[in-house]
Parts: structure tokens; C-alpha cells; sequence
């Protein structure tokens, strides 16, 4: 095919796409494009922000573990209610939580010694590491809590039996419901003819 077009049929086609290529630039210089972005924050302290001391850190530490704990009480009670109760779909929701909450309180348990021991040993760079992460399982805590909340379902909602409470309006009328009354025949109007049916 190449062989058979001539000097013009290149000087077409490098025409052809130069032009298509010139359409394109101008085509992307004209378009307003927008590019979506997700923010993220940061977990731990920010340069803006000042770093806490040590001592700070094994004190938010400690109230993290105790929180965790509290959380995890909570939840166990809340399936025991649930197994007395003997709703399964229910005692199944928050056993899975119950469950991941124990795992990630043995884990920020050991974050917590572990924080204790750079601190006692003056290694600042693992003592922040250590205390982000407990930040972050404080915060997978409180999720589960939710989650948590959400397995006891309309519980949370319910309001008891319900009551019907009647009041009577005084101005209501006196007349029995039961009681038909007839409507009065009304009469049928007369037309009378006209004076004279003949012009």
C-alpha cells in the first residue's frame, strides 16, 4: 500500500497528522480538568503542632489502655445479655467484635510496654512510633464500639409497649353514628310549556 502512494500521499498523511496532533494540544489547552484528592491527617503530632513529653505520652497511653478495657467490659456484657436473651443474630454480631476487641487489647497492651521501655531508655524516635500507634488502635477502639452499638440494633430504639391514651373532645356531636337519618326527597323542578307551541 505504501509502495503505490507517491510524494503526495506522505506530504498527505504528515499533513493529516500534524493537524490531528495540533487539535489535540488545543483540545487539552482548552478543558478545564480538576483532580479530586483525598486529605489525610496525620496520626501523630504535626511539626506545627509541639510534640508531647514523654511523660505525657505514658500518661495518654495508660487512659488509652484503660478506654480499651472499658470498651471491651462493655461489649462482653452486652453479649452475655444477648446470649440470656437468646438472641443468636445479635450474640453472633457482637462476639465477632468482642473478638477483635480482645485481639487489638492485647495489642495496645504490649504497644504500652513497649512505649514504657523507649521512654525508660530515652529512644525518642520509637517512643513516637510506639505512642502513634496506640493513637491509631484507640481509634480502631472507639469504631469498634460502634460496631458494637450497631449489633445491638433496635434495642437501642425501643420504647416499651405501646399505650393508647383516648380523650374525647367536648364539642365533639352528641349524635349516634349508628343511626341513619333520611335524606328528604327533594323536589323535582317543573318546566311549565311554553304559552303557545304553534307561531
Amino acid at each position: 500500500m505504501f509502495r503505490r502512494m507517491g510524494t503526495a500521499g506522505y506530504a498527505l498523511l504528515a499533513a493529516v497528522a500534524l493537524a490531528g496532533s495540533l487539535g489535540y494540544a488545543v483540545a487539552q489547552e482548552g478543558t478545564d480538568s480538576t483532580v479530586d484528592f483525598v486529605k489525610v491527617e496525620p496520626m501523630g503530632a504535626s511539626d506545627a503542632q509541639e510534640a508531647l513529653s514523654p511523660a505525657a505520652q505514658a500518661k495518654a497511653a495508660e487512659a488509652a489502655v484503660v478506654n480499651a478495657s472499658a470498651s471491651c467490659a462493655a461489649q462482653s456484657k452486652a453479649l452475655q445479655g444477648a446470649k440470656r436473651d437468646k438472641d443468636i443474630i445479635r450474640a453472633t454480631c457482637l462476639d465477632d467484635k468482642l473478638s477483635q476487641c480482645n485481639a487489638n487489647l492485647q495489642n495496645i497492651k504490649r504497644r504500652e510496654t513497649a512505649l514504657n521501655e523507649a521512654i525508660g531508655k530515652g529512644d525518642t524516635g520509637r517512643s513516637n512510633h510506639e505512642f502513634t500507634v496506640i493513637g491509631v488502635l484507640s481509634q480502631k477502639f472507639k469504631m469498634l464500639a460502634q460496631a458494637a452499638n450497631q449489633c445491638v440494633g433496635q434495642d437501642l430504639f425501643d420504647t416499651g409497649d405501646t399505650q393508647v391514651k383516648e380523650e374525647v373532645d367536648l364539642f365533639a356531636p352528641d349524635e349516634d353514628p349508628a343511626v341513619i337519618v333520611p335524606v328528604p326527597d327533594w323536589p323535582v323542578p317543573y318546566i311549565p310549556p311554553p304559552v303557545s307551541g304553534v307561531n
